[in-house]
């Protein structure tokens, strides 16, 4: 009786029992993302109080108040139970467009299209596109993600989509890359965080992996070469945001190597242990000779980023070591090993999205002040890239009127 019930040493038809397996696990993420979405259908984003709102928009609690009181000028927010104001980060927006508190990047700038990549994982690779993200959209920036990992973490973290059960070949990129790069105008989705809209990844994007080195059926006669399909595409696009960020998977394949002939600027988050520390010197070799291959000669932002730092004495001597090897290339802050994450992501969700931490809150407090410090930082060297190209670009109008 007991032999009937222990799981056998062996896997006999193994195809049937992985099928049995995903049907399994995908029934189970639908109700895990049911009951945290509950009760709306889809994944809604929290609301903030008058003076984190205040500080968002760019004005004093009482200013906000203020201007609140004149009929017609901001509207009436909506409250909660106990008659307190309540903010959505669509009426942040709104709000800071009245009165003209947004940040815009200036005339001649052009969009940062950023790829996040580390040919290892484990590296928090997907943690930092999404935190960074969501930043960038509480900043006021029109954000879009690119998922180019097939493993779609991104889209089901940021998107709330679970990618193997309610997203097709044609929701993802594949079509805009093999076929035509003007499809890539219907698969950009809105996500529940105003300004931040997604291109979602499933396993699909292993046809389009397989599909494009693949001359017969490549149609490079047509469409130019494979390792520049994603530039195409966003080109038709790109200048409706500000930044653009491509969550890459843990390879160099040929979606990876679009990602990076696509990009302007680049982040390598690496965690500070050795075995991170000799991949990245190996990754090292492989991007001098990808970018001399794609005739790279300049990136508008380049960056390390010190991913999951534990704060260990080891994590210390490995980060001392990466700040004197490579100096300001490594962004001064760095991104903490937090359980925060974990939990948040266990709910589908980000550290940003939280409002009512489950754990200790000074906890939580930490875990964003680290966030914030790591992309406040990388935010700064945006706009700083912005303002450059501002200036350049009037130098060069004015230097074209006195030619005229």
């Amino acid at each position: 009786m007991l032999d009937e019930v222990l799981t056998p040493i062996g896997l006999e038809d193994p195809s049937s029992v992985m099928s049995a397996f995903q049907d399994a696990g995908n029934e189970m993420l639908v109700k895990i993302r049911n009951h945290i979405t509950n009760p709306h259908s889809e994944k809604t984003l929290r609301t903030w109080g008058i003076v984190d709102a205040a500080k968002l928009i760019g004005v004093s609690t009482p200013t906000l108040r203020k201007l609140e009181l004149k009929e017609g000028l901001l509207g009436t927010p909506e409250r909660d139970e106990n008659k307190r104001r309540l903010y959505t980060l669509a009426r942040i927006n709104h709000c800071r467009d009245l009165l003209q508190t947004r940040y815009r990047r200036g005339k001649g700038s052009r969009p940062i299209q950023l790829a996040v990549t580390n040919f290892k994982g484990g590296c928090a690779k997907t943690t930092t596109v999404a935190h960074l993200a969501q930043k960038c959209a509480l900043e006021g920036l029109r954000v879009l993600i690119v998922d180019l990992d097939p493993q779609g973490s991104a889209t089901f973290v940021c998107g709330g989509i679970i990618p193997d059960l309610e997203l097709d070949y044609e929701d993802t990129i594949c079509i805009a890359l093999t076929e035509d790069p003007e499809d890539i105008r219907r698969i950009i989705r809105k996500t529940h965080f105003d300004g931040l809209d997604i291109i979602p990844a499933n396993l699909a994007l292993q046809d389009a992996e397989l599909g494009l080195p693949n001359a017969a059926i490549n149609n490079i006669e047509t469409l130019g070469s494979p390792a520049f399909r994603l530039k195409t595409a966003l080109d038709l696009i790109k200048d409706d945001y500000d930044v653009i960020i491509f969550d890459c998977g843990p390879n160099l394949g040929i979606l990876t190597i679009n990602a990076i002939s696509a990009a302007n600027s680049f982040l390598i988050p690496i965690p500070p242990n050795m075995f991170d520390y000799a991949s990245f010197v190996m990754l090292t070799g492989t991007l001098k000779t990808l970018f001399e291959s794609l005739k790279i000669k300049s990136f508008d932002f380049f960056r390390i980023l010190l991913s999951r730092h534990s704060g260990s004495q080891e994590a210390l001597n490995v980060e001392n070591m990466l700040r004197k090897q490579f100096g300001g290339y490594v962004l001064s802050n760095h991104m903490c090993d937090t359980i925060e994450i974990a939990r948040a992501t266990n709910d589908l969700s980000t550290v940003y999205e939280v409002s009512k931490p489950r754990g200790s809150r000074d906890a939580f407090r930490r875990a964003v002040d680290h966030l914030d410090a790591v992309n406040c930082e990388t935010i700064a060297f945006f706009k700083q890239v912005w303002a450059s190209q501002e200036k350049a670009s009037i130098a060069q109008r004015e230097t074209v009127g006195e030619t005229v």
